[in-house]
């Protein structure tokens, strides 16, 4: 163990360096939690850590000690002390669904897991550098090793020795070179984007963001976060889409299914996917044809009108709830449908505007997919806005959480940027559906501030 200050500081230095990459060969874990076993970790590596004042950081192991811990060094995020941590194995795996420093390779596509990034998520790249969520590489894992254990009989027709020699072969001698962190900068526009997931932008389908999905545009800062909420269902019907053009304007929408409509447990959130899916093909086609805020309000009610049709078709009687808005220097165009909504804040937080909600108590008057209406009913605001404005977006499971506007402005006001907002709004209205003070349901909330992200080139 280190024990001289000389020995931790030069430990400490790790911290600052790059992972030592080992190949992790999925055909000798049994389960995922295999992945991320004490006996993994060696002095030196990197693990995930929860600092006691919130949030995330890295430490490195110093050793493994009885009763299955792990000893780390770590840095004091004030003073930049050294400090020591001991951690249980439930906890590194809690905090470590997968392990940093490893390399692994799934059909032909191969992932590093880099570290950390400043908001203390996961980073795990692929070729070129392209982040993906680490969420969405656990659950591709759990598939390969869940499939592997269905094929398993293929092996019988190997022979011992032939299972013995591929078992005991040694990895590869020399591990690809990890691309890199990805750096902070441009954004993928909308235009270049062939087919719309998580890793750009849009959270369909029983999807939840890990913490905030964050952009920044040369016009605005946004951050998106979407999750089942508490003491409600064990899924997420909620739907969300953030994206930007080459010019830097946000396109963004939430899309609420409605818990009392029909519902497909083979398809959960079908309905909300849907109208994101329909919401995403037609702001693409705005921003590739430079269309302005004229084309995308006919954009914005096409895909409305795409979507309610196409629920409809699957016969299910499911419905969902319709904001979509384009955000550009002086101007926010929204269009509703339903009970979710937005709101126009001023730098300092006063309320400035709100759309109106279709909907009574937990009646929903106006929705996409409703059998009982030919079309739906829409609203469409055009908001003036300025540098520094906020603008506020979210399903019913935020603005029916007895959250005031002017307690809405002053949180995010006080948060600064949207990213910050965002997981203050999160915290704020999970905690009430913790304690029932708020109503339980999906979550999802969309914060913009204008002219919040890097300067125009």
């Amino acid at each position: 163990m280190a024990s001289t200050p000389e020995e931790l500081e030069a430990l400490a230095q790790r911290l600052d360096q790059e992972p030592r990459y080992q190949l992790l060969d999925l055909a000798t874990i049994r389960d995922a939690a295999d992945m991320t076993a004490m006996d993994r970790y060696k002095s030196g590596d990197l693990v995930r850590v929860a600092r006691s004042g919130g949030g995330w950081s890295l430490g490195v192991v110093s050793e493994r000690i009885p009763d299955d811990r792990l000893r780390l060094v770590v840095r004091d995020q004030t003073s930049g002390e050294i400090r020591i941590k001991e951690q249980s194995e439930s906890s590194i795996k809690k905090t470590n669904p997968l392990r940093i420093g490893d390399y692994l390779q799934i059909a032909t596509t191969p992932f590093w897991v880099t570290g950390l990034d400043p908001d203390g998520e996961l980073v795990v790249v692929t070729h070129a550098a392209k982040r993906v969520l680490a969420s969405e590489l656990r659950t591709r894992i759990e598939g390969e090793l869940r499939r592997g254990s269905r094929d398993g009989d293929k092996t019988l027709n190997l022979t011992p020795a032939e299972l013995a020699r591929l078992r005991s072969a040694p990895p590869p001698a020399n591990l690809p070179a990890s691309p890199g962190k990805p750096a902070p900068g441009p954004y993928v526009p909308i235009e270049q984007i062939l087919r719309a997931d998580s890793s750009y932008g849009l959270f369909a389908g029983n999807r939840e963001t890990d913490t905030v999905f964050n952009l920044a545009s040369p016009i605005a800062g946004a951050a998106l976060h979407t999750n089942k909420g508490h003491n409600y269902k064990a899924w997420n019907e909620d739907s969300g889409a953030l994206f930007a053009d080459k010019r830097g304007r946000l396109y963004l929408g939430v899309f609420d299914q409605a818990g009392g409509e029909g519902s497909d447990p083979n398809a959960r959130g079908a309905a909300s996917a849907i109208a994101a899916q329909m919401m995403f093909d037609e702001m693409h086609r705005v921003a590739d044809s430079g269309g302005d805020d004229k084309a995308a309000e006919t954009g914005l009610i096409r895909a409305a009108t795409r979507a309610h049709e196409a629920i409809l078709a699957r016969g299910k009687g499911e419905v969902t709830t319709y904001v979509g808005a384009m955000i550009d220097r002086e101007l926010a165009l929204i269009v509703n449908v339903g009970d979710s909504g937005a709101q126009h804040y001023s730098p300092t937080g006063q309320h400035l505007a709100s759309t109106q909600q279709q909907g009574i108590g937990r009646v929903l008057l106006e929705g996409l997919g409703m059998i009982r209406k030919e079309i739906f009913n829409h609203a469409v605001y055009r908001w003036k806005v300025a540098k520094g404005d906020y603008l506020v977006f979210g399903s019913d499971g935020l603005f029916d959480s007895r959250m005031k506007a002017p307690e809405i402005g002053e949180l995010i006001a006080a948060a600064g940027t949207a990213a910050d907002a965002t997981r203050k709004l999160r915290d704020v209205v999970s905690e009430r559906m913790k304690a029932r003070t708020g109503k339980p349901d999906n979550l999802t909330v969309v914060v913009v501030r204008v002219g919040e992200g890097p300067q125009s080139v």
